[in-house]
């Protein structure tokens, strides 16, 4: 239960779950809506459990997770681009896959479950997003580069720092 929870803590799986809502809806502005309202709809369905179950409400996580479902329907729009072909749309791919792989890259030295799960949540979409092989080397470029970026900057942790 302890690797279910620390997956589901992090960044990873909330990337994964939106990337998949947002590439197969029907529009990137129905994408949008749906992925704002999964996030808005788990963010506060765990905030009033804890709260109710546990008298426990960091207001801390609380802000930064609702910061996150905020912005999450421009991220949800992008991406849903991402089935499409040429640079942009292996751009807008890449961009979830690579956020996976930064997070997930340990794994090749710690064999963390939670890393692996997030190098196994990066090959998932990089198999279903890409439409042919042409848009597959796309995405693996824009995948190296985006990954490159956000672990050897640390990008993350000044995005969301603490969580």
């Amino acid at each position: 239960m302890n690797i279910i929870s620390n997956i589901s803590s992090r960044i990873g799986i909330w990337a994964f779950i939106a990337t998949i809502i947002a590439a197969w809806s029907r529009t990137p502005k129905v994408g949008a809506i749906h992925v704002f309202t999964f996030f808005a709809g788990m963010l506060l369905a765990y905030y009033i459990y804890s709260m109710k179950l546990f008298n426990f409400f960091p207001l801390y996580y609380f802000v930064r997770w609702g910061l996150i479902a905020l912005v999450s329907p421009m991220a949800a729009y992008a991406v849903w681009f991402s089935r499409g072909s040429g640079w942009f749309a292996a751009l807008c791919a890449a961009l979830p896959i690579g956020l996976l792989v930064s997070e997930g890259y340990n794994f090749l030295y710690t064999f963390s479950p939670v890393s692996g799960f997030y190098l196994i949540a990066a090959i998932i979409l990089f198999c279903i997003l890409p439409k042919n092989k042409y848009q597959y080397l796309k995405v693996l470029i824009f995948t190296i580069l985006t990954s490159v970026l956000l672990s050897k900057f640390d990008v993350l942790s000044y995005i969301i720092g603490g969580l």
